[in-house]
């Protein structure tokens, strides 16, 4: 890693691509973020590219410089691992939902994210870009977008998805989104099977 990326108004996705090209987004950040933070400190290859999601502003740094600051600072530490903590979490929710949970559920949490970090019920994405950030076929995508459009939580059409009802959004989406929000709040926890608690 030669440098790291502070969204501001930008954000940013890690992208895991394989060999016969399918790829998927793993994890999207905003203002709350540093790009490839945990290769920039254990000074390893990023395991994975950083994409721009959204284009807006970031500030470039250095690698090394953060390394620097984080070896002489114990403060700027403990917020690096702190930030190395909160990825950590939502790549194993993201492996999780992945596996587990229903597509029109995630779509639905994309959607709600993508809705949260831009501050708009408005977003333009097309089932292509959908089927790559959720690792999915385009047909499939297709599928979980009409059954939401049919529940009244989208109005979908050539690229613009438009939130209508929020409210039914979150109750489509898996409790990831939750979660997920748990995260960004500083406030994540495991979440658990109430037989095995």
């Amino acid at each position: 890693m030669t440098h790291v990326y502070f969204p501001e108004t930008a954000q940013l996705a890690n992208t895991v691509t394989f060999a016969d090209g399918r790829s998927a987004e793993p994890f999207v950040m905003g203002t709350e973020g540093v790009s490839a933070l945990a290769a920039c400190l254990t000074e390893k290859p990023c395991a994975w590219s950083v994409d721009v999601e959204v284009s807006g502003l970031t500030y470039q740094l250095p690698a090394s410089v953060l390394r620097e600051q984080a070896a002489g600072s114990p403060e700027v530490r403990r917020t690096l691992d702190d930030i190395t903590y909160d990825y950590q979490v939502q790549a194993a929710l993201a492996a999780a939902c992945a596996s587990l949970h229903a597509a029109p559920a995630r779509l639905a949490k994309l959607l709600l994210i993508r809705s949260d970090r831009l501050g708009v019920p408005l977003l333009h994405l097309t089932q292509e870009e959908l089927a790559q950030r959720l690792g999915l076929l385009r047909s499939t995508v297709n599928t979980s977008a009409n059954r939401l459009k049919a529940d009244g939580a989208i109005e979908y059409s050539r690229g613009n998805i438009t939130i209508r009802n929020r409210s039914a959004l979150i109750s489509a989406a898996c409790e990831c989104y939750l979660e997920q929000g748990a995260v960004l709040q500083g406030k994540a926890h495991c979440p658990k099977n109430p037989e095995r608690a």
